[in-house]
């Protein structure tokens, strides 16, 4: 998975990735791999996931706007850390036998 587009409105900053779907093991290890980078930043403020319906992928948005410098480093963070995670996780079919 990787970080499409990045956006910031009046309080938040939107990381946009090319992932279809997450499950929520894959949510809470993005969101333990990034929370330490974002206390070692000095941010305190956490992040959430999004997703609607003009949106190309899931997003990642973090619950503030750190300066230029600081939100690309984090991107940088950010992208490292969902590199290794499938864009659409697999499939599972169920198959019952007699």
């Amino acid at each position: 998975m990787k970080i499409v587009d990045r956006w910031e409105d009046l309080v938040h900053t939107h990381f946009v990735t090319d992932g279809v779907r997450l499950p929520s093991e894959r949510l809470r290890e993005i969101e333990r791999a990034f929370l330490p980078i974002l206390r070692a930043a000095g941010i305190v403020f956490g992040i959430h996931f999004a997703r609607a319906k003009d949106d190309p992928g899931v997003r990642i948005v973090l619950e503030c706007q750190p300066a230029r410098e600081g939100a690309d480093r984090l991107q940088r963070e950010l992208s490292r850390i969902i590199a290794p995670i499938p864009v659409r996780p697999p499939t599972v079919t169920g198959v019952t036998t007699d």
